[in-house]
């Protein structure tokens, strides 16, 4: 584009005051916010590009977005510049250009995702805004070994929304781990690309299995029977953070 650069954001946000990443009408969202702000300050109507839709409620480390913008502002100058009219859950970590052809979503390889849950009788308040809250007792083992099970490229229509399109719901997840530190216990999910509630969903049905409401052949035969009905529960939202999105 001529006259034009390419401005690539990291991104972090508390998601709690947010519909998710993307525009929607009558309703806050990252993006809209994030596109207030850049017309406040460059004075253009941008289009911005992010790595990816993050659920309503739910939170970010290193989300990555992208827009081509003709002002002359130095990148660094430009995020501080974001920063002081941005609300304080949302920050710009970093600012820089980069080629005209770099697509934060487009370009993206892998995306990291945790699920964070405190398992101790009381929810310490400092802890309650990003983790679900799980007081029973669970087999951690059992759920451990069903997590590995997740790796690999299968059918995840158990795992996705309620309503979803039937079609498309294969997808490749990289890495899977189920480790406890103290009483938080967090589950972190790299794959190429994910459906709709589906690392909630994969959360929620893991500690079913933890309860023993589920066993491992059960759990297996989910990916066969491709029934959303037959996984467990969704888990909140607020317990999930986009931890970072790697690139080629």
């Amino acid at each position: 584009m001529t006259g034009q650069r390419n401005i690539r954001l990291t991104l972090a946000f508390c998601g709690a005051a947010y519909h998710g990443w993307l525009c929607q009408p009558g309703v806050a969202t990252v993006q809209g916010t994030l596109t207030e702000a850049i017309a406040r300050i460059t004075g253009e109507r941008v289009t911005l590009h992010g790595s990816g839709r993050t659920d309503s409620g739910t939170h970010a480390r290193a989300l990555v977005a992208n827009f081509h913008t003709g002002s002359s502002i130095p990148p660094v100058q430009l995020g501080r510049a974001l920063n002081g009219v941005l609300p304080g859950d949302i920050r710009v970590l970093s600012s820089r250009r980069v080629p005209d052809g770099f697509h934060a979503r487009r370009d993206a390889r892998s995306k990291v995702y945790r699920y964070q849950i405190y398992l101790g009788p009381v929810l310490v308040p400092h802890l309650a805004g990003e983790h679900l809250h799980f007081p029973y007792p669970i087999d951690l083992e059992r759920m451990q070994q069903a997590a590995r099970l997740f790796v690999g490229e299968h059918d995840f229509a158990s795992f996705a929304k309620t309503g979803s399109p039937s079609g498309g719901t294969v997808r490749r997840i990289d890495r899977c781990e189920l480790k406890k530190r103290g009483r938080i216990l967090s589950l972190t999910v790299e794959g190429s690309g994910f459906l709709h509630h589906m690392v909630r969903n994969m959360a929620g049905t893991l500690l079913e299995i933890g309860r023993g409401l589920m066993n491992l052949g059960e759990f297996r035969d989910l990916f066969v029977r491709r029934d959303r009905t037959l996984a467990g529960f969704t888990a909140p939202a607020h317990g999930l953070v986009l931890l970072k999105v790697k690139y080629f």
